[in-house]
Parts: C-alpha cells; structure tokens; sequence
C-alpha cells in the first residue's frame, strides 16, 4: 500500500509540474531525423551526436514510430513514466531489503517526495526519468539477487548504464562489485558475466567512434566534462543541499537504514548505492555541476537514500520518520530557489520557471510553445542562403554542397531547432550539435555548457559560399584566414569525419581517429562572451 501511494504522489507531482525544456527539444529534433530515415543526427548531412543518452534518443524513437504521438510529448509521458518506476522499484528493493518487519514507514521516499526538482526533472524531455528508472531498477535486482534472486537481469541491466547517462558507469563498479562478493560464481562464469554486461555498450561504443568519429558524445565536449571546476561544483551542490536544508534529512534516516540491518549480506548491499552515490557526487564536483538548479544531484540523492527509502517500524525509525515528515511538509510548500523563474548569479537556473515565463505556459509540453514565444521571420516562406544574426550582414549565399537550401545560426537549440524543417542547417553557436564549435577550448568562465561561443567567423567561413564578399573588411579578412585553417590539418580531418559520406574506409578511418579527433582543441581568441 505505501508504495502505491507513493507512486500516486510521485505522478501527481510530475504532472502537475510537466514540461519540456528547450534542450529536451534538442533530442526531439533528432529522433525527428531517425523517424524521417534520416539517421541519428541533429542536422541532415552532419554525423554530430548532440543527445547525451543514447537510450533516451532510441526509446524515444520506438515509442514514437509505435504510437505515431508527438515526438515531444511523448518523451514527457516517458519520462514521467520511467520516474514513477523508479520510486516503485526503490521502494520494493528496501523493503526486501528490510525484510523481516510487517510494518514499514516512508523515510528516504519521502525526501524524494517533497524536493521540487525531483518534480521538474520527472518530465522535462530529459534522459533524467530514465536515469532515475536505471537506478531503482538495478537497486531491486541488486537486493533480490543477493537473496538468491536471478542474477542475469542484472547483468545485463548494469550494463546499460552508460547507454543511459556515461557517468552512471560510477555506479556499475560498485553494484557489479557487490554482486560478485555476494554471489561469486568462479572466475570463467564471473568473466561471462561482466562480458554480457558491457557487449551492448561496446558494440555502441565502436558505433560511435567509427559513425561520429568521437570517442564521447559532442555535448560531452561542448561542456568539457573532462575539466576540474571543483568550486563551481561546490557552489553547485550547496545551491540545491542549502536551498532545501538536506542535510538533516539524510541524517536523520541513511544512519538509521544501516542500524536496522542486521546481517553482514545485507550491509553490502546497502554500502553499494552508499559508495556509488558519493563517487557520483564526486563526479558532478569535478565537472562543475550544471546550469539546470538540482538537475545533476538527483540522482546522487536518489542513490544515497536506496537502503533509507522506507524503515521497519521500530520507536527509534518512527521519531525519525515523524521528523523528516514535518521538514518534507515545509520543504514542499515553502522551500524554493531565491532566483524563481531566473538564471541566478552563479548561472544555474530554474530552468523550469524560466521556460514558463518565457513561453507565458504553465506546461510547455511540446514545441509550439516555445515557437510562437521567439518567432524566427525566417521559418516562413522560401527563404534561403545563411543567416549569423551575430554577423553585420545578415544573410549571405550558402555553400552549394550543402544539402540544404537555409542555414541559421543560434544559441538557442532545442527552440532554434524546432522553428524549421529537418532540411534546414540549424548551426549551434554553443557546441553542442556542432562539430566544430565543440572542439573549441573553453572561452566563458560563466554557465556550465555556454562557455564555448562560436564566433560568427567560424561560422560564416564553414558555410558561406566562397567567393562571397562581406562589407566589413575586418571580419572578410578573418573569414578568409579562418577558412583556409578549415581546409588543412585538424580541422579538416574534423569535417570529413562529419560530413563525407560514410563509406566503409570512412567509417574505419573515424574509427582509428577517434582518440586524436577527441582530444582536438583550438583557441579563437575572440569569442563573443556575455556580459
């Protein structure tokens, strides 16, 4: 019963918070391209991988092509879906757990419950629902596997976490590890184990490397998740831990979660999401953390209260639980970020507001919203040539080889994206769904994933016809030196990994390049940094 109403609260509060963001419209736009068979691309003609969960993109596809539903609105149904899965599974995996009381109290849920970014990121069009679902689901396979449950789901389930979010492969060691010290098999069946983990993912990886030419999906360059931006990362965490005061809530119940077990198989698998929550916090420390508020510690607070999620009945867990109740009372009716429906000064964002205000929507659930708030005059009628609003001279001739009549450039994707057919080049001038603009090395020291602005130059000497003259000699001049760079060495390695036709020596040669290709930076000296 408690974990049916706690599933009931959890779609309550998801629905009532539904939305898509404007980078869950990014992912739209590229399951768009499959469904239209024009591959996984965010662009037609440009081999560039702008979604980071490689599940999320493809379940989103099934569904879609199954249901024939707005592409947009069924990834808010899914990821609303996958969340409420994850509450149940989280649930079921501690009880069994705890098994030996009849009674249980909502503890550890109960934080999930009440904290408001876990309401927003139920939808938003983002992998996070499914991250979610992976978490909870591998948590009830892990504690009924160490209970001589089947150990082949899993398996194969822990194996998937890369495909879901990369860095959920923190987690795998630890659930992997935990399994094998519970339920040792011998070392030829323990290889065999690990080895059908990790075949999706691997044939996904040499995919990956010899279609797109990367060893990691472009959004992982564009925000350079392999830096150290320790402070930022603090002030990251602390933005969502002191905006909902968390600390006394995990105290007061992940202590008393492993007090109440009482046997050495069950304190190792309680130490799993224990020991795989602090590696992933460690994690969103290093990279900087996000410009989405609470976005990235969900699942690290997700994992953490697993072994907590609901405690035996006992005098002790009860004063807890009446405790945490009361602060999980307050949290969700008077808690909030002090920059409602704003970036804050250290750029993280309540997104969610922000997107409701702009698009004047309570529940901007597909495109049309966020179309109709930034018309683009050139999304209507037979437009043609590139347009760099971030250039003087408005549009200019295209590149004839380019497999599209209009290209426009932006730095709002997932919107810009949406305001034109698939056979349109939407360019992104922050990296993500760009080859080149990517590999830039970082120029804002600002906003987690807008700190490579590509200048309009770059964009004007890849796609601009040649032979164009530009009113402004400066910028013609730089055009003209940055387009010749293009033509040699890294750069052009670069775009043809992209864009040449993907024949089997291609592919071999993204393949073998991949390394290289992924480690390539250069330095523009005067990106357009906001003020």
């Amino acid at each position: 019963m408690i974990t049916v109403v706690a599933a009931a609260v959890m779609a309550f509060a998801g629905w009532q918070n539904r939305w898509i963001s404007d980078d869950g419209l990014i992912a739209v736009r590229t399951v768009e391209q499959l469904l239209a068979g024009n591959g996984p691309v965010f662009n037609i003609g440009e081999r560039v991988e702008a979604n980071t969960s490689t599940a999320w993109t493809y379940l989103i596809t099934v569904v879609s092509w199954l249901t024939r539903g707005d592409v947009a609105y069924v990834s808010v149904l899914l990821g609303l879906m996958c969340t409420v899965g994850a509450v149940t599974f989280a649930m079921l995996g501690a009880m069994h757990l705890h098994g030996g009381s009849r009674w249980f109290l909502p503890a550890g849920v109960l934080v999930v419950l009440a904290l408001p970014p876990f309401w927003e990121f139920a939808t938003s069009g983002l992998e996070t629902g499914l991250a979610f679902l992976w978490i909870g689901l591998s948590w009830w396979l892990l504690v009924r596997a160490a209970s001589d449950g089947p150990v082949l789901p899993l398996v194969f389930v822990l194996g998937l976490a890369p495909l879901v979010r990369p860095e959920l492969a923190l987690v795998y060691p630890t659930f992997f590890g935990a399994l094998l010290v519970l339920r040792w098999p011998g070392w030829w069946p323990a290889a065999r184990w690990f080895a059908m983990s990790i075949a999706l993912p691997a044939a996904y990886q040499i995919f990956r490397m010899g279609y797109y030419g990367l060893l990691v999906p472009n959004t992982a360059l564009a925000k350079e998740a392999g830096e150290s931006r320790w402070a930022r990362g603090l002030l990251y965490a602390g933005d969502t831990v002191l905006t909902y005061q968390l600390i006394g809530p995990l105290l007061a119940v992940i202590p008393l979660a492993l007090w109440a077990l009482r046997t050495r198989r069950k304190l190792i698998v309680s130490l799993a999401p224990l020991i795989a929550g602090i590696l992933m916090l460690l994690y969103v420390l290093r990279v900087g953390g996000d410009f989405m508020h609470g976005r990235m510690m969900l699942p690290v607070l997700l994992l953490v209260l697993l072994p907590a999620m609901v405690l035996p009945l006992h005098a002790v867990t009860a004063l807890s639980c009446t405790a945490v109740t009361l602060w999980a009372v307050v949290c969700a009716v008077a808690l909030d970020v002090p920059y409602k429906h704003a970036v804050g000064p250290d750029g993280i964002a309540d997104e969610r507001g922000f997107y409701v205000l702009r698009t004047q929507d309570p529940h901007p659930v597909t495109a049309e919203p966020y179309v109709r708030s930034s018309p683009n005059p050139l999304s209507t009628g037979n437009a043609t040539g590139l347009h760099v609003p971030d250039a003087g001279p408005g549009t200019v001739p295209l590149r004839t080889d380019q497999p599209a009549r209009l290209a426009v450039s932006g730095k709002v994707l997932g919107t810009l994206g949406a305001s034109f057919p698939l056979d349109v080049l939407v360019v992104d001038q922050l990296g993500l769904a760009n080859a080149l603009g990517s590999h830039m090395e970082l120029a804002c020291g600002q906003r987690v994933g807008h700190e490579k602005p590509l200048p309009a130059a770059y964009v004007l000497a890849d796609y601009m016809a040649p032979g164009t003259s530009l009113p402004d000699a400066r910028l013609q001049a730089e055009v003209t030196r940055i387009r010749s760079e293009l033509a040699t060495g890294r750069f052009r390695d670069l775009l043809e990994a992209t864009r040449a036709p993907l024949t089997p020596r291609r592919f071999w040669d993204n393949l073998v390049g991949a390394p290289a290709r992924t480690a390539f930076r250069f330095s523009t000296g005067n990106a357009p940094c906001p003020s």
